[in-house]
Order: structure tokens, then C-alpha cells, then sequence
């Protein structure tokens, strides 16, 4: 019979101490996407730092910051219910890599990859009439600045580069468990993980 006294060690699971904010920084310009880390008790680890395309722009108006926010927690509360990975694709476009973070089959986090195109890389196609919309229904009146910024963005196949990226994010996240636990620096990070996963970041 379990001790109903006994600690929850799963309370115990801070993606916030340690390295780990400072790699998910480093992460994002080696991967080329925006990440968010969140454990299920609402502690936000950091903000992304490469919101620095068209979501910030976004981001910068008070309609799509809400909307924005809305899309990610309806994001995190599908993973809360399902408990299983999934690719979605955000209010203005966007593709979005949820990835749930669990310890001893309890789930103690979200991972999510953001501010990706989901387009083929060499495909010639026109931002307005893909992103037209979202710039008009949240204020954007810049436009030429608005698309410029999509230079920034990363682009993914929807074939086995978006499989690909799915289960670097997973891998990722089971790192982030063990390094909860572990003073593991950047360094030691990439290391395993280009050891563990030989195309890591090839993609």
C-alpha cells in the first residue's frame, strides 16, 4: 500500500535550475526554431529569444499576442489530455511541434517548437497570400517589414524532415528530464546528443 505522506518526487522536476535555460537559448539558434519549455505546475523556464521573425511582429500587437496565447494554451491542454506528441498548426500559420515531458509516467512538462514553415524550402510562393490575413486581422500595417522578417524562418518538408525534427524534440525533452537531476552544460548536451542521434540538427 503506497504512503499517501510520502513526497511527490515528480514535484521535484525543475527544468529552471541547471543549465537547462541557458542550452534551450543556445538550442534555438543551433536548431533554427523558437522553443518553449514549460513544466505542468507553470513554471515558465524562459522566454523564447528567437521570436525575432514575423512572431514577434505578431507577437507586438495586443490581438495576436492574444491569439498567440490562446493557441498555445489550447496546445499545452491537448497534451495534458492526450499525453502523446503531435504537430499543429498555429492561428497564423505556423507549424507547431508539442512534445509532452514525462517522469515516471507522470506528465511534468511541455516542449513545444515554433515559428516554422510548413512549406518546402524551394517552393516559390507568394507571403501575401499566405500571411495577408493574419497581418490584417491584428493591426499589422508595415507589411513590407512584416515579410521581410520571414528570412528568419525555418522551413520544413512534410515528409521525413517533419517526422525527423518530431523525434529530435523527444529526445530532447528526455535529456531535459535527466539534466532536472544533473548539472550537464551545453558542452556535454550537444555532445550526447550528436552521439545519441548522429543527424542531429542535419535536417
Amino acid at each position: 500500500m503506497v504512503d499517501q505522506n510520502l513526497p511527490n518526487i515528480n514535484s521535484k522536476v525543475s527544468f529552471a535550475s541547471g543549465h537547462i535555460p541557458e542550452i534551450l537559448k543556445k538550442l534555438e539558434k543551433f536548431l533554427g526554431v523558437a522553443l518553449s519549455l514549460r513544466s505542468t505546475t507553470g513554471e515558465v523556464v524562459c522566454k523564447t529569444d528567437y521570436f525575432n521573425g514575423p512572431c514577434s511582429i505578431i507577437r507586438g500587437t495586443e490581438r495576436g499576442r492574444a491569439r498567440c496565447r490562446k493557441t498555445y494554451k489550447n496546445i499545452e491542454d491537448r497534451l495534458l489530455r492526450r499525453k502523446k506528441t503531435f504537430v499543429n498548426v498555429c492561428y497564423a500559420g505556423f507549424l507547431v511541434f508539442a512534445v509532452p515531458l514525462e517522469f515516471r509516467g507522470e506528465m511534468v512538462g511541455t516542449l513545444l517548437g515554433s515559428q516554422i514553415l510548413p512549406l518546402e524550402r524551394d517552393r516559390i510562393f507568394s507571403l501575401e497570400s499566405l500571411f495577408g490575413h493574419t497581418a490584417a486581422a491584428v493591426g499589422i500595417t508595415r507589411t513590407e517589414e512584416f515579410y521581410k522578417t520571414f528570412e528568419k524562418v525555418r522551413t520544413l518538408r512534410p515528409d521525413l524532415q517533419r517526422i525527423t525534427f518530431l523525434q529530435y524534440l523527444e529526445e530532447i525533452g528526455r535529456n531535459f528530464i535527466n539534466m532536472a537531476f544533473a548539472d550537464k552544460n551545453w558542452d556535454i548536451f550537444l555532445k550526447e546528443m550528436q552521439s545519441e542521434t548522429p543527424q542531429f540538427g542535419r535536417f
